[in-house]
């Protein structure tokens, strides 16, 4: 088989997209040749290394390219089918599959478990792009589980806040969301939450909801600074904190006193790494479940396709009143 040429989305500076072409060796053993299909742009990390806002020390997903801030290959969400496939990958042609890889349109991928995922039958091309944000928000739910008959709060509404919301709402007592944006909350009224107020009302629903006890978990999943605050102050007597955002070069201050120490609050990072039992295959399994399970088809906004991508990463940048997931659509 001869090389094929793919095109790929780079981050050349702040807020500056190229799509490059680049040879696509034939597969070796373990590995598959990937033609996508779709490619979700993610809201919170993406968006930070696109507008130039990453840190010293911020990493690369594995099979990104480039050095940040620029330039960088960077992505980690494309579904599509396997065209090519190496010895031993476990893979045939024409099989569907979920890879953890940047957006481009034809690519070789390493067929490993923490890589690459066979998307189910029951799981669109659209809904299955969205699998590495619901294992965020799974993820998120793991560290911090909401018991039966509790008050758990979602901060922001973006794909993982509104999905973390649905995931704690097959299991607690009620829901409140919070978003700035009024589309976001009708969306998720209409997907089960018990609530969904502006951020600044967000104290007073939590009080006639939990009976003034307060939240007894707030998974903070906005990337506003100021809504880290907002947790420390609506959370229960020993209630618990689940930090999923990334804030990239934003500032977060916090006042602690009192709730912070008198309530005996705990705050606990979440990342999408290994748990006790919850390894990432188990983790890929349980996500692709939910995604059969859940309606997402309005959580895709748009799809975009790839030559226009510097389009469909303004409309994520400007208009995130109206847009909520965003794809690059290479069927176009």
């Amino acid at each position: 088989m001869t090389d094929r040429t793919s095109h790929s989305v780079w981050f050349t500076g702040p807020r500056q997209i190229e799509v490059r072409e680049a040879p696509v060796p034939a597969p070796g053993d373990g590995e598959i040749v990937v033609q996508a299909t779709r490619s979700l742009i993610s809201a919170g990390t993406e968006m930070l290394v696109y507008r130039g806002d990453t840190t010293p020390g911020d990493r690369l997903p594995p099979t990104s390219e480039g050095t940040l801030p620029f330039p960088v290959k960077y992505g980690y969400q494309t579904v599509g089918r396997v065209i090519e496939a190496g010895p031993g990958s476990g893979f045939a042609v024409g099989d569907r599959v979920f890879a953890r890889h940047p957006h481009q349109d034809v690519f070789r991928i390493a067929a490993l478990p923490a890589l690459v995922a066979p998307v189910p039958a029951g799981v669109g091309d659209n809904a299955a792009s969205l699998l590495n944000l619901t294992r965020v928000a799974l993820t998120g739910i793991l560290d911090v589980p909401v018991k039966t008959g509790e008050v758990a709060v979602v901060l922001g509404q973006g794909i993982v806040g509104m999905m973390c919301a649905r995931i704690a709402g097959l299991n607690a007592g009620k829901v409140i969301v919070a978003d700035r944006f009024a589309k976001r909350r009708e969306l998720a009224l209409a997907y089960g939450a018990d609530a969904a107020v502006e951020p600044g009302e967000v104290a007073a629903a939590v009080a006639a909801l939990s009976r003034g006890r307060g939240a007894d978990v707030v998974y903070e999943a906005s990337g506003a600074p100021s809504a880290l605050q907002s947790a420390i102050e609506i959370a229960a007597d020993r209630g618990e904190i689940v930090a999923i955002s990334l804030y990239g070069k934003q500032d977060v201050p916090l006042r602690l006193a009192p709730e912070f120490h008198f309530r005996r609050l705990r705050i606990t990072s979440s990342q999408a790494t290994d748990q006790p039992r919850w390894d990432w295959v188990r983790r890929t399994e349980a996500s692709f479940e939910l995604l059969e399970r859940l309606d997402t088809t309005e959580m895709i906004s748009a799809a975009v396709p790839l030559r226009r991508a510097a389009e469909a990463y303004d409309l994520v940048d400007r208009d995130p009143e109206n847009v909520l997931g965003v794809v690059l659509d290479y069927e176009a």
